[in-house]
Formats: structure tokens, C-alpha cells, sequence
């Protein structure tokens, strides 16, 4: 048996094709070498110069330090752009030859290999590898021929001196040999702790809303973190013994140079050289410093590389599916025979299916019917031999499945299972990826049998509409329905239905259903039934469990015979009576809310306490220093108003919901006969002129978006102002109230309050804990226990905080959509159009908007803008296919926008018992 090449070896012959573009590199490279012990001669010829002159020399010796210079960017040029053709093709090929042996991997290689581990083979370790069949190779010419050439520059010049750099060589070795072994080690658990990260990465993406639903979000971030801390460490390691291993090479040349110098001072050495030659001799042997230095770096990119390579080999090397079939699938009659089938998976011992044997005849359906774990799927999955049976034999038309190309075989199979898998492509691609070669009106066709062409032609783009990852923006219903569509325009002999209808609802179902039945005319099907009306039909119904066949028959003998067929229709297949009542929407006070990040990368780093941002902690330490001095200072000197003062704010940077609570707050306190007036800060206010009053003609732009909201749903003062204490003073120079309330003033000390109420934002909460800078949070969380109330947005901080007699959560609830041109008002239930639209969110949170209103069954195509911006005519110019629905704080700056604009009116609704702790606050 021929010996295995090892892993470098193997990546060498990656390389290899690419020889004539390796020599150039390596002419290039040895011309940069050259110049680089020219340049030593050089040195030699311009210091014995300036000992003895010689007039010939004048013009040469410049001419030759430019010529020298140009010789070695050219060779440099030529050595590094063609090292980087190899490495660019070595990584092309390598991933080419990675994505070919997926493709054709057994079905069982994927049950035993994470998806983010082979993702993480053709990404990272695929870069790795570069590094090392590349790169390692390129500094190795290029410096290797460095050292070749000073060497010989230095024996020329001196041979005895020179024997003392060639006697370091051995320790040299000894420290890169020790140091490759625990790279290679390190490097092995660099390449699987990166594959942990991208597997949990790719799960949680993958499974979002399921995270989200059992609130497992700090668990799988830990297991995340986990993962990363442990490549972390690794990584310091590697960069540890990279750390040790080049200063020590450092310190034994530093030794040879030293021992060198002590020989060269000798006056028998010095006599024989000449001062050019006893310069140019010492600044050859500094320029071995260099190369060697960077030579000892490859030894570490070298073992990642092999590590990486190893990972990657071994996928290559994985056996591909079985494919022995020598014949070919012709004219098909569909007739399908399970004889004495038996089946265990690979990783187990039990059976997953024993002594199977049916027949199906030609265009004719069979439906599979059992609990969970009985074996259904995989009876199916060995029809197109996604697995191969432990026994017995699956025969197409009398013949083994196993005689047929798989290629052959699986053109006559169309399966559709209730796990629809769609592609980050258009519609018309996601078709006719059944058959590349249709032309439109086939693919349309397709789509008309399977009720999917309606649904289509109402999306912006119709069939090229892109609709993201995995189908992410169709509906379930629409997805089967583009699956079906799929197989309708393959038309093949043998259809197979894998629960295709379980996960929908009853419309949905009623349309996949009429489009199942459109694909099973003609063809021999096997359904995997759950839905009633799928198990009648059938031909014949096969009744699993725990891998054997416990009845079969039709569906009226199986009735009668009272068996486990009966049982299974009383308790899961009995349809239940629709409703005869009408069901409308109900809105629950907790909005369903997005946590994905919408963020800048500041903002990122603090609520993903990412290790950069808290190099700012000593910055953080300072402003902590300031804010408290400040805070005492201002305290000290702040004017109380003589009326109830209430300020409302937040500890952290960002919106979180307070200007929806101030309405609620004034608008109580007015129901219980309060005259309330409201100071605000009037972000992003155009006017120069402060305080300033907010009322029904005031201008949004010098107001501000926030206080003209609060005016308009509360009709209570407003004044804006920077300095709260002037703001106050005139508002309550000019109007009669007497309660104060302050919005987001709780760091403004210089105004006197009675109450103090802190918003916190219980999705987003507080991040890593940290002060500005290197934090989100303006004042320490501490702050919160001096504080009367505390009103938690969206969800509570943790769970205790429920039973906390101060605090408060606050939801909100969608009243109604207003249109921004006409203000006509509907009721939230009651939307006139297709529920496809265009959001816009130019706020701090836009991901709640979009949550909301998908909360609402509407399918959104997000729209992000700055907080507070400012909106132009140009900013809508392509978004007139759709509806579209922006926030009230937006709506307020888009009165010149037409009828098709429309905002989501929303009101806050805070928990049971704040409503009568306010009022006692009032009072006492």
C-alpha cells in the first residue's frame, strides 16, 4: 500500500500547478536578495572610498545605490504579486475542492458533523491553510535567500568570523522544533474552539425566535461567550510561545554578534580587513537579524496551517455516497417495493426499521401514518437513497434502487417536506432550481397549479422578489406553495410528502392542500400523513411503530378493525369544528420585541461587553469623578419650584420609552384634575431662541420631534429649553400649573424634584455595566435605589423586580393607523391593504417598531433611519410600490408626504398600581 503524503506535502501539490507563476516569485525573490547583499558591498565600496579615493567612483557609486534600489522593488514587486496569484488559486481550490466533497457527502457524515464546524473549515481553517502553504512559503524565500546570500557575503569576506553565526544554528533549531510542537497542539484546539463559536453562532441564528419564545437568550450567550473564551485562551497561548521563541533567537544571535565583536576588536583580526570590509562586515551580520526573525514567525503559521490542513484533509478524504449503478431510470412507471428492509443508523444499536415490506403501485398513494420516532422518515429517506438499507432490498420498477445512478434515480423523485428549504434568491430561481432550463412561462405555469402565482404577483418585485434567507419573508403557507411549485416543474414519476401541510393553519393548509392534490395526478406517491383529509384519500395507509408495520389497509377496514389505527385518528386525526365565532385581533399589553441589534458599533460593543471598549475604564473611572463632584455642586445651588416636580429620565444612554410615559404621566394627572406643564430639552431644535413654548403652530423642526407629540397628545405647556431651570421658570411665569414634569431630566441637579422617576429598558437593559465611556450608562446602576419609581420597558429587568413595590412595567398598545396626509383614523383590525409594507423607524429602537408591527401579522421590509432625522422628499422617492408605515415621532416631520403614508399610533399602558402611587405622591 502506497504511504499516505503527509498533510504539507498534500498542500504543496496544491501549489504545484502553479509552478511557472513560483518561479517567477522565486526570480524575484532572489533578486531582492541579491540587492539586499549588494547593498552590503555597497557599503564596503562607499567607506574604503572615503578612506582612498579614486575618482572613477565619484559618479558610480550613486548611480549604483538608485539602480540597486530599483533592482530590489522590482524583484520584490514580482515576488510578493505572483506569491499572492498562488495563494488567492491555493484558496480558491481548496474551498472548491471542500464545497465539492460536501455536496457529495453521505447523509450520515452530516447527522455526525456540526453545520458551524464544516462552515467554519471552509472559512477559517481554509485562511489558515493559506498562511501556511502560501505565505510561510514566500517569507521563506525571500528571507531564506536573504540569510543564503549574507552568508556567503560574510564567508567571502571572512570565514573564521563567520563559523561563529554557523554554530548557533543547532539552538536555533532546538527552540523552532520545541516551539512547532506546541504551536501544532494549540493550534488543533484554535481550529475546534473556532468551529464550537461558528456552530453556536449559526444555531442561534438559525433558531432566533426560538431562543427568543423560551427566553434562553443569557444561556446561549454564555455558551457563546464560553466557547470564545476558550479560542481566546488558545489563541494566547499560540501568541505566548510566539512571544518566547523569536526574543530567544533574538539573544543567541545577539550572543554570535557579540562573541564576533570580541574576536573582531582583535588586532591580528583588524589588520587583515580593511575598514570598509570591517563595516560592511558587521552590517551584513545585522541584516541577518531581520530575515531570521521573520523566519522564525513561519514556524507558527506553518503548524496553523497544518492543523487547519489536517481538519480539512480529512473531509476531503471522506468517502463519497455509494454510486455503483450502472443503469439509467428510462420511462418510469413509479411502482415502488420495500422487501425485507431492516435499518439502524450508524451511532446507534437499536433498529430504527425492521422487517419492512409493502408495494405501491403505479400512480397510486400511499399514506404512513405513527407517532412520533416510528421510523416514518426514515422509510422515506431510503427511497432516493439518502441512506443505504442494513438489509434487504428498495426496488423501482422490480428493480434495486441500488442499480441505478444516484444521479438517474433521484431525477424521478420530487420531495416535499413540511422543513421547506428555500434559497437567499428570487422566487423565479427558487422554481426553477427544479429545472434550470424552463423557460417563464413554464416556471409561471408551475406556480399557477401550485396557488402560488396570486400571492407572487402582490410582492414589489412579483417572481425576481428576493425573499432572504431560508425564505424568511414568505409566511409558511407561501413557502410549501413555492416548494410545490418546485416539484411540479421537475414532474416526476415518484412524490414524496413529508408531513408537507402539519405546521400550517387552516387557510394556508386549504391552499397547499388543493396544490398537493394538483402534484399527485399522475404519479406514485408516498405521503407521511398527519392532516385527516391526506389519510382518507389514500390508497393505502401504513401503520408504524417503533420501526415495524402494525397495520395497513384502507382507511374504512382500518376503522373498523379498531386498532392502533383507530386509536391514532380519535386522538390526532379528528378535525376539529371551526369556530362560529369571528375572531379578531387581540392585542396582549407585551408586545412580542426584536432584540436584534440595530446598533452603531459603540453601542454594540457596550451591550455586547466587548473587550475593546473597556480600555476606556480609566476614562470611565474620570467621568465618574466629574459626575459625582457635579452632582454636588448643582445640588447645592438648585432652585425648587413651588409646585409638585416630577422628572422623568433614564441612566443610560439612548431612548427607552419616556416620552410615551410622560403623555400617560400628563395625561393622568390631568383626568384627576391636575394642571399640569411639561419642560423638555428639545433635541435636535433649530430655533436660537430659549426658552422656547411648544403649541398647535410651532414648527416641528424648532421644537423638536419629541415635545411636538407630547403637545399634540396631551395639549398640556410645553416649553423647551438646554437649561431646565429658565425653561421651568417661564412656564411657570406664564401658565397656572401646578405640577412640573421635567422629560429626561434626572441628571440635570440644578433643578430641585419631589419625585424621581428612572426608565430602564428591560430587552436591552444596561450592557456591561459601565459608565461612559466605556459604558452605556451616564450615572452607576446604584442610582436606581434613590429613585421613587423605576418603570421597566418592554419587560421586566429581572424577575424579583415584579414583586418590588416601586416597580412598574410599561407595554404598549397599538390604538390605530392615521394617515399622515389626510388624518383619517382606523381602527388597528381594520388595515384597507395588503399587509406587505415599507417601515420606516427613525428612532433609537427601531427593531421594537418592526417587531410590533409584525406582531400584527404584517410581512415588513425595514426601512432604517438616524434617531431624530430630519426627512426629505428623496428619502421616499422608492418606496411607492407599498404601503408604508412610519412611527408618530417620524410622522410629525412628513406632513408633506401623499396618501399612501400612514403611522402607527400607540399608547403606553403601565402595570396595576402605579396610577394610585402617583396620585398619593400628589398628595402628600
Amino acid at each position: 500500500m502506497a504511504k499516505k503524503k503527509s498533510n504539507y506535502a498534500r498542500l504543496i501539490g496544491y501549489v504545484l500547478p502553479s509552478y511557472g507563476l513560483f518561479l517567477v516569485s522565486f526570480i524575484g525573490f532572489f533578486i531582492f536578495a541579491g540587492s539586499q547583499v549588494a547593498i552590503a558591498e555597497w557599503f564596503r565600496q562607499i567607506v574604503d572610498f572615503v578612506s582612498n579615493p579614486k575618482s572613477d567612483q565619484y559618479l558610480f557609486l550613486p548611480i549604483a545605490l538608485v539602480v540597486l534600489a530599483l533592482i530590489r522593488g522590482i524583484g520584490f514587486y514580482l515576488g510578493s504579486y505572483f506569491m499572492a496569484f498562488v495563494a488567492t488559486k491555493l484558496v480558491h481550490d481548496l474551498r472548491s475542492d471542500l464545497f465539492v466533497t460536501l455536496v457529495n457527502l453521505p447523509s450520515k457524515f452530516f447527522d455526525s458533523n456540526t453545520s458551524g464546524h464544516l462552515l467554519s473549515r471552509i472559512t477559517f481553517n481554509v485562511s489558515q491553510v493559506s498562511e501556511a502553504g502560501t505565505e510561510a512559503i514566500k517569507i521563506i524565500l525571500r528571507e531564506g535567500l536573504i540569510v543564503i546570500g549574507l552568508l556567503s557575503y560574510l564567508i567571502y569576506l571572512n570565514w573564521q568570523l563567520t563559523l561563529v553565526l554557523v554554530f548557533t544554528s543547532p539552538f536555533i533549531a532546538g527552540i523552532v522544533y520545541l516551539a512547532g510542537r506546541r504551536l501544532r497542539r494549540v493550534s488543533t484546539r484554535i481550529q475546534n474552539a473556532m468551529g464550537d463559536v461558528t456552530h453556536l453562532s449559526s444555531e442561534s441564528i438559525n433558531a432566533n425566535k426560538e431562543v427568543k419564545l423560551f427566553g434562553r437568550q443569557e444561556s446561549e450567550f454564555k455558551k457563546l461567550v464560553s466557547a470564545s473564551e476558550h479560542n481566546r485562551i488558545q489563541t494566547l497561548k499560540l501568541e505566548s510561545t510566539n512571544a518566547i521563541s523569536s526574543p530567544l533567537i533574538q539573544v543567541i544571535l545577539s550572543i554570535a554578534l557579540a562573541t564576533i565583536t570580541w574576536f573582531a576588536i582583535d588586532a591580528s583580526v583588524i589588520t587583515n580587513m580593511s575598514s570598509g570590509t570591517f563595516i560592511a562586515f558587521f552590517g551584513a551580520a545585522a541584516m541577518l537579524a531581520k530575515p531570521i526573525r521573520q523566519l522564525s514567525t513561519t514556524n507558527s503559521m506553518i503548524q496553523r496551517g497544518l492543523a487547519a490542513a489536517e481538519a480539512i484533509f480529512s473531509q476531503i478524504d471522506e468517502k463519497d455516497e455509494l454510486d455503483e449503478g450502472k443503469h439509467e431510470l428510462k420511462e418510469v412507471d413509479g411502482e415502488i417495493e420495500f422487501k425485507n428492509v431492516n435499518f439502524q443508523y450508524d451511532q446507534t444499536d437499536i433498529s430504527s426499521l425492521e422487517e419492512i415490506n409493502f408495494s405501491v403501485s403505479k400512480g397510486s398513494t400511499l399514506a404512513i401514518v405513527g407517532s412520533s420516532g416510528a421510523g416514518k422518515s426514515t422509510l422515506v429517506n431510503l427511497i432516493p437513497r439518502f441512506y443505504e438499507v442494513t438489509d434487504g432490498e428498495v426496488r423501482i420498477d422490480g428493480k434495486n434502487v441500488k442499480d441505478f445512478s444516484l444521479k438517474s434515480l433521484r431525477s424521478e423523485i420530487s420531495f416535499v417536506s413540511q422543513n421547506t428549504v428555500l434559497f437567499n434568491d428570487s422566487i423565479y430561481n427558487n422554481i426553477s432550481f427544479a429545472d434550470p432550463e424552463a423557460n417563464r412561462d413554464k416556471v409561471i405555469e408551475a406556480a399557477k397549479k401550485a396557488h402560488a402565482d396570486e400571492f407572487i404577483e402582490r410582492l414589489p418585485q412579483g417572481y425576481d422578489t428576493k425573499i432572504g434567507d431560508d425564505g424568511t419573508l414568505l409566511s409558511g403557507g407561501q413557502k410549501q406553495r413555492i416548494a410545490i411549485a418546485r416539484a411540479l416543474l421537475k414532474n416526476c414519476s415518484i412524490l414524496i410528502l413529508d408531513e408537507a401541510t402539519s405546521a400550517l393553519d387552516s387557510e394556508s393548509e386549504k391552499l397547499v392542500q388543493e396544490a398537493v392534490d394538483n402534484l399527485k395526478l399522475g404519479k406514485t406517491t408516498i405521503v407521511i400523513a398527519h392532516r385527516l383529509s391526506t389519510v382518507e384519500s389514500a390508497d393505502e395507509i401504513l401503520v408504524l411503530g417503533k420501526g415495524r408495520i402494525l397495520e395497513r389497509g384502507s382507511h374504512d377496514f382500518l376503522i373498523e378493525k379498531k386498532g392502533e389505527y383507530f386509536e391514532l385518528y380519535k386522538n390526532q386525526f379528528v378535525d376539529k369544528e371551526p369556530s362560529k365565532e369571528v375572531q379578531k385581533p387581540i392585542f396582549i399589553p407585551k408586545l412580542k420585541i426584536d432584540e436584534s441589534s440595530h446598533a452603531n458599533f459603540i453601542e454594540t460593543a457596550w451591550y455586547k461587553n466587548k473587550l475593546w471598549i473597556k480600555l476606556f475604564y480609566p476614562l470611565s473611572v474620570f467621568f465618574n469623578l466629574i459626575s459625582s463632584y457635579r452632582r454636588r455642586q448643582l445640588s447645592k445651588s438648585s432652585w425648587k419650584p413651588k409646585v409638585k416636580t416630577i422628572v422623568v429620565g433614564n441612566i443610560t444612554v439612548g431612548g427607552n420609552g419616556k416620552t410615551p410615559f410622560v403623555i400617560w404621566l400628563a395625561n393622568l394627572l390631568k383626568k384627576n384634575g391636575y394642571k399640569p406643564g411639561i419642560v423638555s430639552r428639545g433635541y435636535k431644535s433649530t430655533s436660537k431662541n430659549f426658552p422656547l413654548e411648544v403649541d398647535s403652530e410651532t414648527d416641528v423642526y424648532s421644537s423638536g420631534d419629541e415635545p411636538k407629540i407630547i403637545f399634540n397628545s396631551t395639549k398640556c405647556p410645553v416649553v423647551i429649553g438646554p437649561n431646565r431651570v429658565k425653561s421651568s421658570k417661564y412656564l411657570l411665569n406664564k401658565h397656572e400649573c401646578n405640577v412640573l414634569i421635567t422629560d429626561d431630566g434626572l441628571q440635570h441637579y440644578s433643578l430641585g424634584r419631589d419625585v424621581e422617576i428612572a426608565m430602564v429598558d428591560g430587552i436591552k437593559k444596561f450592557g456591561n455595566k459601565l459608565t461612559l465611556p466605556s459604558g452605556p450608562l451616564r450615572e452607576p446602576i446604584n442610582r436606581l435605589e434613590e429613585v421613587d419609581f423605576v418603570v421597566n420597558t418592554n419587560s421586566f429587568l429581572k424577575k424579583e423586580d415584579e414583586r418590588k413595590n416601586n416597580e412598574f412595567l410599561m407595554t404598549y398598545k397599538p390604538i390605530s393607523w392615521i394617515n399622515i396626509n389626510s388624518k383619517r383614523q382606523i381602527e388597528i383590525h381594520e388595515w384597507p391593504y395588503k399587509k406587505i409594507v415599507h417601515a420606516v423607524a427613525g428612532i433609537s429602537n427601531p427593531g421594537n417598531f418592526f417587531s410590533s408591527l409584525r406582531s400584527l401579522g404584517f410581512e415588513v421590509v425595514e426601512h432604517i433611519f438616524p434617531d431624530h432625522y430630519n426627512f426629505s422628499k428623496n428619502d421616499f422617492e422608492n418606496l411607492l410600490d407599498l404601503p408604508v408605515i412610519m412611527t408618530e415621532k417620524d410622522a410629525v416631520k412628513c406632513e408633506f408626504l401623499d396618501d399612501n403614508f400612514w403611522y402607527l399610533k400607540i399608547e403606553a399602558q403601565i402595570s396595576e398600581g402605579m396610577e394610585q402611587k402617583i396620585i398619593e405622591q400628589m398628595k402628600s
